[in-house]
């Protein structure tokens, strides 16, 4: 399977460009979104009757698998056809250059494709919520609400982990969580080269579109993680094509609306922050469709807030039930406490200064002086507590962030994003009433972004979905300038060698999940570490190795003594799914595992089934002590009823 995940890559975007219109690739979004519609369905209707098991999920995908191929064989006879005739007829020869960049972006795809599959999960936010979410949903057979210590495993959009719980299901296993993400990147690859379509890009914008996505760093590192970024980016990709659909009547109005509908509803529902980053081209669509339809506008308006509804309504159902309101959080404050100029200018320097790695220690500290300077003048701090996530300072980007899914800056994306700006505003011939108005969406969505929500030092990871819509908007302006002359194709190739280059180090170097090596044991010839000689347990701990020996002792313990009823005594945002992995190596013993001594809102469904039936004869503890700043103030142990 490792073998073909090169072959298959490059045959799926060779696929997808050798058309000259945009059949297949719409074709394929809207198959996707159908798709992630049904997944979201299938999980809340068996979840009803906490039914989320093998056999019925295995019979709910087997029926409906047969009756799309009913449908399709019945449609296709009765047209007379089992081809795309579209496609047949209209093979692009694609120019060798262009081969090239495709053969790269599928290299690229395909070696981050490797890392998905033999890492296991393991980033901070997987330990804590995401992935424990999973395990705890397949042990109740529901998606309900349980008691949890760290409430973002209820609260927090769950549509990847929906997915990622389907795969885990159905493989016993979770060696394919990190896929959901690295298909929701060759999605992306090949949806903004739709949407530079759309916009008016030749076939070189195109493929140039999909190379500025395939190479953004920070797009690199999480297309391997269970991180829900780029599932969301897919989610809002797919909306936008939509949107430029019904900007230009290029489907049939009914069914637009449902496949605009069902990819906001999905895009809602894999994570909040798309909600800034939809509202302005919804609102592009709102006028679009009141220029159309005029007063009759509200009908496909109706359409598209029906799904979105329909899709987001049993988890805020979850979350009134549970917290008393929809769209909950935990106790910290994701927006702002002020909102003016001052503030909103701040935010958009430091939103920004997250993307400008230096090499040189010089160059950083100057940056943070500039940034402190310009701050005075602005009468805001620039860490305000009122603007800025508790417990945290301003910082430009070091080397330790430069290859961590966390923190990766997308510093050579941010240089094109400049120069395709400037190239704009200085040639008037390159702009077009749609391009402007896709560019007008997307700063429209930054400045949002700075408004609303409070700076953290891992923004750039929230940024992706907008380095991912602007890739489209490069790809398109490169195509116009070649059209009209302004730059020469040696110009444009070198461009476009220059990110593929650029972006391998992020490809082999990925801090948490090394192809190659680790980046800083590179010089050092006998200290390779990388996830072909590192063991799947090791792999979990890569952040945080200290915790290891502990957890390890932890669950041997357990599993050489006879208990199968486990209680976790564990403080918020503290590491679970490594704990359920270590237990479950055990397979002579079917486990139960329940968090215990929860004090907070969740505590309540201790009084529901299955949980008022739990008794546990045996309890791991993980505390922190002295305020738990340094490894050794974790402390976890283990007390089991004899």
């Amino acid at each position: 399977m490792l073998v073909l995940l090169p072959a298959i890559s490059l045959v799926f975007l060779f696929l997808t460009f050798r058309s000259r219109d945009n059949c297949w690739r719409s074709s394929l979004i809207s198959a996707v979104i159908v798709w992630g519609l049904l997944l979201t369905a299938i999980t809340e209707v068996l979840s009803l009757g906490r039914l989320l098991t093998l056999e019925w999920l295995v019979r709910a995908w087997i029926l409906i698998g047969s009756t799309i191929a009913f449908i399709y064989f019945r449609t296709a006879r009765k047209n007379g056809k089992y081809t795309n005739s579209a496609l047949d007829s209209s093979e692009a020869k694609l120019p060798l250059p262009s081969i090239l960049l495709l053969c790269s972006i599928g290299f690229i795809i395909a070696m981050v494709g490797l890392v998905a599959l033999i890492a296991p999960p393991n980033n901070w936010d997987s330990m804590s919520y995401r992935m424990p979410r999973v395990v705890h949903w397949i042990q109740n057979h529901s998606v309900a609400h349980y008691p949890t210590s760290y409430l973002p495993q209820l609260y927090q959009k769950p549509w990847s982990e929906f997915t990622i719980m389907h795969l885990q299901i159905l493989s016993g296993g979770d060696y394919f969580a990190n896929l959901v993400q690295w298909f929701s990147m060759i999605g992306s690859v090949i949806g903004v080269s739709l949407i530079a379509k759309q916009l008016g890009a030749d076939l070189r914008g195109q493929i140039s579109s999909a190379v500025v996505c395939a190479t953004i760093p920070m797009g690199i590192l999480q297309a391997s993680s269970t991180q829900g970024d780029y599932v969301v980016s897919f989610w809002l990709v797919c909306f936008v094509c939509c949107v430029l659909s019904a900007v230009q009547e290029s489907k049939a109005a009914g069914v637009n609306s449902f496949l605009t509908g069902t990819s906001l509803g999905l895009a809602f529902f894999a994570k909040a922050t798309s909600y800034i980053y939809a509202f302005p081209f919804f609102i592009w669509l709102l006028i679009s469709l009141a220029k159309r339809y005029k007063w009759r506008f509200w009908k496909p308006v109706f359409k598209i807030a029906a799904l979105v509804f329909l899709i987001n309504v049993s988890h805020e159902i979850r979350n009134v039930d549970l917290f008393g309101q929809v769209l909950a959080s935990g106790r910290e404050k994701y927006t702002n406490d002020i909102f003016n100029a001052s503030v909103l200018l701040s935010n958009i320097i430091r939103n920004v200064c997250l993307h400008v790695y230096m090499p040189i220690r010089i160059g950083k500290d100057l940056i943070v002086e500039l940034v402190r300077f310009i701050h005075k003048f602005l009468s805001v701090s620039v860490s305000d507590p009122r603007t800025t996530w508790p417990n945290s300072e301003f910082e430009v980007p070091a080397l330790a962030d430069l290859f961590h899914e966390d923190s990766a800056p997308n510093t050579i994306h941010l240089l094109a994003i400049a120069g395709t700006v400037i190239l704009l505003m200085k040639e008037k011939i390159l702009r077009t009433e749609k391009l402007t108005l896709y560019f007008i969406c997307l700063i429209s969505n930054f400045l949002l972004f700075c408004l609303i929500l409070k700076w953290q030092p891992w923004h750039s990871r929230l940024h992706l979905p907008l380095f991912v819509l602007l890739s489209a908007f490069i790809g398109t302006i490169l195509s116009n300038a070649l059209a009209h002359r302004i730059i020469q194709s040696k110009v444009f190739y070198a461009l476009a060698s220059i990110l593929i280059v650029s972006s391998l180090p992020w490809v082999f170097c990925n801090q948490t999940r090394p192809l190659v090596s680790k980046f800083e044991t590179i010089a050092s010839p006998n200290k390779y570490v990388n996830i072909f000689n590192t063991s799947r347990v090791d792999q979990y701990f890569v952040n945080r190795k200290y915790l290891k020996n502990s957890y390890v002792e932890v669950a041997s313990l357990i599993n050489a003594s006879d208990c199968s009823k486990v209680g976790l005594s564990i403080t918020r945002n503290e590491w679970e799914y490594p704990m359920w992995m270590l237990l479950q190596r055990d397979t002579q013993k079917q486990y139960r595992i329940e968090q215990v001594d929860v004090e907070n809102v969740s505590a309540k469904k201790n009084q529901v089934y299955p949980h008022k039936d739990f008794t546990p004869c045996s309890t791991i503890t993980v505390q922190r002590f002295n305020g738990g700043k340094l490894p050794e103030d974790i402390k976890v142990k283990a007390e089991i009823d004899r």
